[in-house]
């Protein structure tokens, strides 16, 4: 899948703030050339100790159309854990806090450092923030034991 949308790098601490004002500078550049559908993408690009660089995006048919200042990320195909996020999207980092930190390291995977996302399709509306989310996130089997 390739992605194409903004990309900006957040501090933990003020993640609930920038990134809601990042999706809102992103929707007023849409449709974006060669966009398929109307499902949005939140992709988590990296993460380390301070903050993490996250991208609001959709898919397009290919990255060549895309304007100059628009990020671009091909996806590829790997093996996810999903989860749904249901209710207000302020509360999403509750979930993902939920995933990483307890799920994670007790379901005998471990992250395949690849980009996770978030899905935002028909279940969710984005004018009142609530809805349906599902999150992916990118897998291997543990190197400590394998999967259980």
């Amino acid at each position: 899948m390739q992605l194409g949308g903004l990309r900006r790098r957040h501090a933990f601490a003020e993640s609930s703030r920038t990134i809601p004002q990042q999706w809102h500078e992103f929707e007023s550049t849409l449709p974006l050339p060669g966009q398929l559908g109307t499902r949005t993408y939140g992709a988590v690009c990296g993460a380390d100790n301070s903050g993490l660089e996250y991208m609001c995006a959709v898919e397009v048919e290919s990255l060549s159309v895309l304007p100059a200042d628009i990020g671009r990320m091909q996806l590829r195909a790997q093996r996810c854990a999903v989860f749904l996020h249901s209710g207000d999207v302020s509360d999403i980092q509750a979930t993902w806090r939920r995933i990483l930190d307890q799920w994670l390291p007790q379901s005998g995977f471990r992250s395949a450092q690849r980009p996770d996302f978030e899905v935002y399709g028909h279940r969710f509306d984005p004018r009142t923030g609530k809805g349906e989310v599902e999150i992916w996130i990118a897998i291997a089997d543990d190197e400590r034991g394998g999967q259980t």
